[in-house]
């Protein structure tokens, strides 16, 4: 069921202190983002705070993955399914698009790279790593040419 995000997250506060909700009445509208799968708790508010702010961890497991990290992931996968599941003959401006789409995949490796190359500590010694994989997987990765006609 759609609902307004603004307005569902706002009815919480409304109806936690008995203020009439205007207009139409739509519920509690929640807002979980990827993050949650590494919560296996409810914990209080106080607590999260606390793990906001870098003073407490409130996670399951600490050894997450770096979100550029996953996010290249997904990029990579994306784009892998795209070449392996054209269905029609590949065109000039398909080429053109998956061209694109690597080229942008590598600079973006790249620019982590050296964002994190300032950094001695040893997560970011492991994000170093992982895009290392990543940038010769995605370096290896062939997209198809034309058949010539």
């Amino acid at each position: 069921e759609k609902a307004c995000l603004c307005v569902g997250l706002a009815n919480a506060s409304y109806l936690e202190n008995n203020i009439p909700i205007k207009g139409q009445e739509q519920g509690v509208v929640i807002c979980p983002g990827p993050n949650m799968a590494y919560f296996d708790k409810e914990v209080s508010l106080f607590n999260m705070m606390q793990h906001i702010y870098g003073k407490a961890s409130v996670l399951a497991n600490v050894n997450r993955p770096n979100m550029f990290v996953k996010e290249l992931k997904m990029y990579m996968a994306y784009l892998q399914n795209e070449i392996t599941t054209v269905s029609e003959d590949i065109t000039s401006k398909q080429i053109k698009k998956w061209e694109a789409f690597k080229n942008n995949l590598l600079e973006g490796i790249t620019y982590y790279q050296e964002l994190f190359v300032s950094s001695i500590s040893n997560e970011n010694k492991q994000i170093q790593e992982e895009l290392g994989i990543y940038k010769q997987e995605l370096t290896a990765l062939m997209i198809p040419e034309m058949e010539p006609v």
